[in-house]
C-alpha cells in the first residue's frame, strides 16, 4: 500500500482540509471536545463495571472499497470477547480510504455517533481534526484504561500527539524504513552484482553500467511513484509534517531549504549524469506509470525508493533486493500512517480506549480483526507462516491497522523474498528496529494553519519544478537557483520561519 496508493492519498487528503474546516464552522457540532464519561466507576478503582448496559463503541476504521462479505461473522466473534473482557459492544464501520476527510467531516456535523476514528494516513488527519474539534485529547483515559497500549505502542507514543497533547494512539508497524534502492533480483543475480558491495550513490555507477550493457531495452531506474522524484528519495531529510524546512542527516534541529543543501545539490547532479547516461527515461517527470509497477513488470531495473529494510522486498511478480543508503531513523510521521483517534462526539471515551487495550493486549483479537477466521480465512502453516491464498471474505490490505503486530503470525509476503527461515526473519527485523534511532524532532508535527496561504503557493512552485530537477531532466546549474529564488518568493522564508518558531518552543517544553 505504501509503495502505490500512499502518494494519492496524501493528495486527496490535503484537497478535503478546507471541507472539513467548513463543515467545523458551519455548525457548532465539533465545538465539544470533552465529551462528558458517563462510566461508572471511580477513577481509582480502574474496574470495570459490569453491571451497567453493555455499551456499543462504534469504530470507524480505512477500507479500499467495500467492507468486506464475512464482516458480520468477525463482529459477532469480536463481540463474544468484548461483552466478556470490556462490558461492551463492537459496531464496525468501514469508511472509505479515498472519501476518508469527507465522512469524517460529515458524521463530526450531524453528530452521527462515532466513538473510534481510524486516520490514515494520520499525519494529513491530526493537526486539522485537532484544531476543528473534531477528535479530543485522551490522556487522562490512556492513563487510567490503557496499560496495554502503554507497553505495547511504548516509544512510539509521542508520534501521537499534537501540541504537547496526547490526541491519538500510533499503530506499532514492521516498519524498515529509510532511503534506498529496491531492485530486481533477478537481474542481480544474472550479473552477479553483491549489494552488499553498494554503499554510496557512486556505487551505482557501475551497477547501472554493467545492467544497462547487457539489458539495453530495459530502463535503469524510475522513481517508487509517478508523484515522487529520484533525488527527492535518495536523500534522508525529517519534513516534520511538510515539503518546507527540514532538518537534514537524523541530528540537529536548525530548519534549513533542502534545495540549498549540499546533499541535495550533490545528489540531484548525480542523477543528472544518470540521466545523461540514458539510465532515466526521458518521459519520466511526465509518465503517469509508478515505478514500481514498472520495475514488477520488467521494465525497469531499479527504483529510488524510502521504503527499505534490512533484506528482501516484495516477492511478486518480480522479487527484489533492497539496499539502504542511508542509517535508519524514524520521523515522527513514520509512525502516523495509522492513528486511532477518539471522536469528540464520543460519549464513552472510556470505552474506546479500553477496546484500544484490549486490541493490544490480545493476540486473538489482533489475529481476528487482522486476518479473520483462522481455518476459515487463514491458515497457519507448519513454519509458523501463514496462507491467504484461499481468504476472498475478508481481507484487510496488510494493513496493520489493528492491535499488536507482534502477535501476528508472520507473512510469507514478507518472509519469502529475503531468502530467511521465518527464526532468521525475526531476528534480523529485530536487529534492524534496535539499530534505528529517533529524530530529535521525534514527536513533534507542525501545525500549518498560520501559514497555508504560503504554502499552497510553495506548492505550486514545488509542482512546476521538484520532478524535473529530481528526475534528472534539466541541468540543475541552470534551473535549481531560479526554483529557490521563487520558493523564496512564495514565501518559503515565512514557513521555515513559523516551523522553527514551533519547534523551538516544542523541544523547550520538552527539556522540563
Amino acid at each position: 500500500m505504501k509503495k502505490k496508493l500512499l502518494p494519492v492519498v496524501l493528495a486527496s487528503s490535503l484537497l478535503a482540509v478546507g471541507i472539513i474546516g467548513c463543515s467545523n464552522n458551519n455548525g457548532n457540532s465539533t465545538e465539544n471536545s470533552t465529551a462528558p464519561n458517563n462510566a461508572s466507576v471511580s477513577e481509582e478503582s480502574g474496574q470495570i463495571d459490569f453491571n451497567e448496559e453493555p455499551y456499543t463503541i462504534k469504530v470507524n476504521y480505512a477500507v479500499l472499497g467495500q467492507e468486506q462479505a464475512d464482516l458480520p461473522k468477525i463482529e459477532e466473534k469480536l463481540n463474544e470477547i468484548t461483552l466478556k473482557e470490556i462490558n461492551a459492544k463492537v459496531d464496525l464501520e468501514g469508511v472509505s480510504l479515498f472519501n476518508m476527510a469527507n465522512v469524517y467531516a460529515l458524521k463530526a456535523s450531524s453528530r452521527e455517533k462515532t466513538d473510534l476514528m481510524l486516520l490514515m494516513p494520520g499525519s494529513s488527519y491530526l493537526p486539522t481534526f485537532a484544531n476543528n474539534k473534531m477528535i479530543r485529547p485522551i490522556s487522562e483515559e490512556l492513563a487510567q484504561w490503557g496499560p496495554a497500549i502503554q507497553e505495547t505502542v511504548g516509544d512510539l507514543l509521542p508520534a501521537g500527539k499534537f501540541k504537547g497533547e496526547q490526541y491519538t494512539i500510533p499503530q506499532r508497524m514492521d516498519q524498515q524504513l529509510t532511503i534506498g534502492f529496491n531492485m530486481n533480483k533477478s537481474i542481480l543475480d544474472k550479473y552477479n552484482i553483491d549489494i552488499a558491495s553498494i554503499k554510496s550513490l557512486d556505487d551505482m555507477d557501475a551497477v547501472f553500467a554493467k545492467v544497462q550493457e547487457g539489458e539495453p531495452n530495459m530502463t535503469m531506474l524510475a522513481p517508487e511513484t509517478s508523484s515522487a522524484n529520484i533525488a527527492g528519495s535518495l536523500v534522508y531529510s525529517d519534513m516534520l509534517g511538510s515539503n518546507y524546512g527540514v532538518l537534514m542527516d537524523g541530528t540537529g534541529t536548525k530548519l534549513i531549504n533542502q534545495y540549498e543543501s549540499e546533499q541535495m545539490i550533490n545528489t540531484i547532479k548525480k542523477v543528472r549524469e544518470w540521466y545523461q547516461k540514458g539510465y532515466i527515461s526521458k518521459d519520466v517527470s511526465t509518465s503517469q506509470d509508478d515505478g514500481s509497477t514498472l520495475l514488477h513488470n520488467g521494465k525497469v531495473f531499479a527504483n529510488a525508493v524510502y521504503s527499505v529494510g534490512f533484506a528482501g522486498g516484495l516477492s511478486v511478480p518480480i522479487e527484489t533486493r533492497t539496499v539502504a543508503m542511508h542509517p535508519a531513523v524514524r520521523k515522527t510521521t513514520d509512525s502516523q500512517l495509522f492513528l486511532w483517534a477518539v471522536a469528540s462526539s464520543s460519549e464513552r471515551p472510556d470505552k474506546a480506549i479500553q477496546f484500544l487495550n484490549l486490541l493490544n493486549s490480545s493476540a486473538e483479537l489482533t489475529k481476528l480483526l487482522s486476518l479473520g477466521i483462522e481455518g476459515e480465512h487463514y491458515e497457519v502453516k507448519a513454519d509458523g507462516i501463514i496462507d491467504t491464498s484461499k481468504n476472498t471474505n475478508y481481507n484487510q490490505n496488510n494493513w496493520l491497522m489493528f492491535g499488536d503486530y507482534n502477535k501476528l503470525p508472520l507473512r510469507q509476503l514478507y518472509v519469502e523474498p529475503t531468502g530467511l527461515s521465518p527464526e532468521a526473519y525475526k531476528e534480523g527485523l529485530k536487529k534492524w528496529n534496535e539499530d534505528t534511532t529517533l529524530s530529535p524532532a521525534y514527536g513533534f508535527l507542525f501545525d500549518p494553519s498560520s501559514v497555508k496561504t504560503e504554502i499552497s503557493a510553495l506548492d505550486a512552485v514545488n509542482e512546476q519544478y521538484a520532478k524535473i530537477i529530481g528526475n534528472g531532466g534539466v541541468d540543475p546549474d541552470e534551473l535549481l537557483k531560479k526554483f529557490n529564488d521563487e520558493l523564496y518568493a512564495a514565501g518559503l522564508q515565512k514557513v521555515i520561519d513559523e516551523k522553527q518558531r514551533q519547534l523551538d518552543a516544542w523541544l523547550a517544553e520538552e527539556k522540563k
